[in-house]
């Protein structure tokens, strides 16, 4: 068995792969990467550290909390996720410690013959947030209620990719015409917490003039078509079992010829 220490940035083999790409056999066979994205500490002196994976297997890969999926010091199994999906996932693992965190809590990972591992030196000043990431990893994270040394379950991430909201927080604006197919690019984020929960998206009609037909309703991506011109507000909603997050899309609909 190969065991590899991973640091920051992906590993060049990781990287050699994506570039020579490779039959879909090898693609599910590959091994998965955990990643430390960084630390936090607050002005009390609470430290807020996360991790992330990189998996270039074609499909999810499953590894339950075992000697294949653990932290180093213990406890082992400190509610991590056990479902890695296929790219770079960031901030799947948020956790907040205490004022005499010292460093050195190493999660690895065994897949396909490989354990690769993140790196013991964590509280060095390269590693720490800068602000732009330190929004995403204290995204609902509250210092005074939230159990110490294990993953947080956090809502599930929505977006409209290509969007954003107007200057005071408007939900985002796009035009199509009656009968005229809207391509909708939404996407939902989400760590695999809860354990055995899952991961569920919905469109719904929030207001409009006339009826809204989705070519898939339950997928972030969708095709949307209106039957009458006007105003409608979307929404895209995601739950992970547990936890929901909704985004709103203002959609305006001309008459068309």
């Amino acid at each position: 068995m190969n065991v590899r220490r991973v640091a920051r940035g992906l590993p060049a083999a990781v990287l050699t792969a994506a570039l020579c790409g490779g039959s879909a056999a090898a693609q599910s066979s590959q091994p998965i990467y955990p990643v430390y994205d960084g630390f936090h500490v607050t002005d009390d002196g609470v430290y807020v550290i996360s991790y992330a994976y990189f998996s270039h297997n074609f499909d999810e890969v499953t590894i339950p909390p075992s000697a294949g999926n653990a932290f180093g010091t213990e406890p082992a199994d400190r509610r991590q996720p056990t479902t890695f999906r296929p790219g770079h996932h960031r901030f799947q693992c948020v956790m907040v410690m205490g004022t005499d965190f010292t460093g050195g809590l190493r999660w690895s990972l065994s897949h396909a013959g490989t354990t690769t591992s993140t790196s013991e030196d964590m509280l060095q000043y390269n590693w720490e947030l800068d602000d732009r990431t330190r929004g995403a990893v204290l995204r609902e994270v509250d210092l005074e209620t939230a159990p110490h040394g294990v993953c947080l379950n956090r809502s599930p991430l929505v977006r409209f990719l290509g969007l954003r909201r107007g200057p005071e927080g408007e939900p985002p604006e796009v035009e199509v015409a009656v009968g005229v197919e809207l391509k909708l690019f939404g996407s939902v984020r989400d760590e695999g917490l809860p354990r055995g929960g899952q991961l569920t998206s919905a469109w719904r009609v929030l207001d409009g003039p006339g009826a809204v037909r989705f070519s898939a309703p339950g997928e972030p991506r969708t095709l949307a078509w209106f039957d009458a011109p006007g105003v409608y507000e979307l929404e895209l909603r995601a739950s992970d079992s547990e936890r929901e997050a909704a985004e709103r899309l203002v959609v305006r609909v001309g008459a068309g010829e």
